[in-house]
């Protein structure tokens, strides 16, 4: 037989050969981008078409150099020179990863696109947010900003929608050829991780019904974005990623002008910020303030295995250099002075924020975001695991007031932007815009103890 198919082939003649070959390379082109052009990350890239990328790249952060000791002024010693604005960050969706910026705009209730998004599942009946309290591998779910610009196509249904937030994640299923192809197709790396993107409007175009979820001790609500059949469609696959069983209810809830909710610890006083503190899907207050002083100080403290600490463990809005350690736990009142030589259209404006408490910490920065999992020290050789960092640290270190019961040492400051500001944007027609490189000018310190302002609305 195999003689006879040697003879056969012998018969063809080359021009056969040649045309018979080229015919297959045609039809595995055809197939293969067939595969490239309805894969995940095509889809993707075709629904961004007529938007623009926001946000500051990893090899681009102002904060690749925030381990320098030059940052480590020491607690009690003269500031070094201005107090400036390091970096800003944003967490369009609650408890995962964070955009950078260089200009974030500042609102009533804290910096656009900040904590608009939220994950929820349903237990016993009741919906509640999901962090990395207990999903740490929500660190690793990567946040793109994509927003419409002047050349956009106004039919565009994201255009329509304001632009949208894109999530990344590792795809938690076993890929098949086709994925695989696709992925090398685009990052060019045979060993490249297979990923699902999603695709979320940031202003819905489509009727959704709200869901009443609880984030903490309150109950607030949002739009159900999972009754969207794109976002429905990955669910599955976020949910298997982050490890929930695969029965039960979860989705992703957007913030909307309803779930707003009036703060009801640690009050700012009226006759700074003009009217009553609200928030959408953050803990509390509308804005985090730190400073990489204070970080290097708990940094120095902790064992040496969990040194240096990475200051995005703590998730701050804002980033400040040129104060002295755990200076900032000492502002009542402070004043973002826009830096000289600006080019980009802000309100000639100096917006104040009112400091209103410590931020009393939870077990979210013992999370690594580098590899969404929870750190530890090294344990002593009669114990099986070693003990939470930094959290362990600084309840030894850091519990500097009993305001919180429950807190695990306080790093970071909470505040209030005051209204007095926007009206003055307003009426200029600008946007109330904060930039890396503004200086912070302190206008009045105090002491501060969590949760002592009482209701005095």
């Amino acid at each position: 037989m195999l003689l006879q198919l040697v003879q056969g082939l012998e018969g063809l003649n080359a021009s056969t050969i040649f045309y018979g070959s080229i015919a297959l390379v045609l039809l595995l082109s055809l197939v293969f981008a067939a595969i490239v052009r309805n894969g995940n990350t095509s889809k993707t890239r075709r629904s961004l078409r007529h938007l623009r990328k926001l946000g500051l790249s990893s090899s681009s952060s102002n904060m690749t150099d925030q381990y320098h000791p030059k940052y480590a002024i020491p607690e009690h010693t003269a500031a070094n020179g201005p107090i400036r604005i390091k970096s800003i960050y944003i967490h369009p969706v609650k408890s995962c990863g964070p955009i950078e910026l260089n200009r974030a705009l500042l609102t009533k209730t804290g910096f656009m696109y900040d904590r608009c998004f939220a994950i929820a599942a349903e237990t016993d009946g009741k919906w509640r947010f999901i962090s990395q309290r207990t999903k740490p591998g929500m660190a690793r779910i990567e946040t793109e900003l994509w927003l419409p610009h002047e050349g956009s196509d106004s039919s565009d249904v994201l255009v329509k929608a304001g632009g949208c937030v894109v999530l990344r994640f590792r795809d938690p299923d076993v890929p098949d050829w086709s994925k695989w192809f696709e992925t090398f197709f685009y990052t060019g790396d045979f060993f490249a991780t297979p990923e699902v993107a999603v695709v979320v409007p940031l202003q819905p175009v489509d009727k959704l019904k709200s869901k009443t979820f609880n984030i903490h001790r309150r109950d607030t609500n949002g739009l159900d974005l999972g009754q969207i059949p794109s976002i429905a469609a990955a669910l599955p696959k976020l949910k298997r990623f982050l490890e929930i069983p695969e029965r039960q209810p979860f989705t992703l809830l957007r913030c909307t002008p309803e779930s707003l909710l009036r703060t009801d610890l640690n009050l700012a006083s009226l006759e700074n910020i003009g009217s009553p503190a609200v928030h959408g899907y953050t803990d509390q207050q509308p804005v985090n303030i730190n400073s990489l002083s204070s970080v290097h100080a708990v940094s120095t403290l902790l064992p040496k295995e969990n040194q240096p600490m990475n200051a995005l463990r703590f998730r701050a809005n804002i980033w400040v250099t040129g104060a002295p350690a755990y200076a900032e736990e000492a502002w009542k009142r402070y004043r973002i002075l826009p830096k000289p030589g600006n080019t980009e259209p802000r309100a000639d404006v100096a917006p104040a924020l009112s400091v209103v408490c410590r931020t009393s910490r939870c077990t979210i920065p013992n999370v690594n975001p580098d590899t969404g999992k929870f750190d530890a020290d090294i344990p002593p050789p009669e114990k099986k695991k070693g003990k939470p960092q930094p959290s362990t640290t600084l309840v030894e270190y850091r519990m500097v007031e009993t305001g919180n019961k429950a807190a695990l040492g306080y790093l970071g400051m909470h505040c209030v932007p005051e209204d007095r500001d926007f009206r003055k944007a307003e009426e200029q027609g600008e946007g109330l815009y904060v930039e890396v490189g503004d200086e912070i000018e302190v206008l009045k310190t105090g002491v501060h103890v969590y949760g002592s302002t009482g209701n005095d609305y």
